[in-house]
């Protein structure tokens, strides 16, 4: 099943040559990462077994699972389109000015989708961030500060 979510996904990152636009490799981990954060939101303990999810997957917990993988490739997409340049040199010129917005917007709409879908098969599902009770502590020289 992770193999097929992973070349699933490829499909969906390709350049105009056909040419993957991130690693397979970093597609296979991101969804790796991503399966604890769906089963959390979905209420559902779905553990990665080899290749296998236990327990069984159905299509729309999978479909969720491949939007979470999919932001996660977009914010990687994104910084790594942040760190382009433009350039011109005569009479051509290079424009990626936008590519990262592009790609944040992109991340932003699969984010919506993301919360909607997991709201709609676990309408409990919290969509808050966890905060902690921490208080830092402030090292002066030869002192502490709360």
């Amino acid at each position: 099943m992770l193999d097929a979510l992973v070349a699933d996904i490829l499909q969906d990152f390709i350049d105009e040559e056909g040419d993957a636009l991130v690693a397979d490799i970093y597609v296979l981990r991101q969804a790796e990462r991503a399966l604890p954060l769906v089963s959390a939101d979905l209420a559902v303990s779905y553990l990665l077994d080899d290749n296998d999810v236990l327990p069984e997957m159905p299509g729309d917990h999978r479909e969720v699972w491949a939007l979470r993988t999919k932001i996660m490739v977009c914010r990687y997409l994104r910084t790594q389109a942040a760190s382009r340049v433009n350039f011109s040199s005569g009479d051509k010129k290079m424009d990626r000015s936008k590519e990262a917005a592009n790609w944040a917007a992109l991340e932003k709409d699969l984010t919506t989708e993301y919360a909607s879908r997991v709201k709609r098969i676990n309408p409990a599902a919290d969509e808050t961030l966890i905060t902690l009770d921490v208080h830092p502590m402030i090292f002066e020289r030869g002192s502490a500060v709360e």
